[in-house]
């Protein structure tokens, strides 16, 4: 049985899929130019999403994120994929 994060990370995917019609990277992931065409109300722009997406989906795996980019808080990472995740969805904030 999937663990509940596997379960929401398979439902983003999906989400993703459906909101660019893009399932072109990896096991159904979209590419980054169709991830900029995602069109929901967020907090901030779509691009600042695409790393936390990389992220759950495993690009970064092996990347010492800390090492390469001292400056960027990784604790948004988290925050905008929930906020992401409930867009798509059609949550409201």
């Amino acid at each position: 049985m999937k663990a509940k994060k596997e379960l929401l990370v398979e439902k983003l995917k999906e989400y993703l899929a459906e909101e660019t019609g893009c399932v072109i990277q990896h096991d159904g992931w979209p590419c980054g130019s169709c991830f900029r065409t995602i069109d929901v109300e967020l907090k901030e722009d779509i691009t600042e999403y695409w790393q936390p997406v990389l992220s759950v989906r495993g690009d970064y795996d092996d990347f010492d994120w800390k090492k390469e980019h001292p400056d960027e808080d990784l604790s948004k990472f988290p925050v905008r994929i929930v906020e992401l995740y409930k867009a798509l969805k059609g949550e409201s904030k």
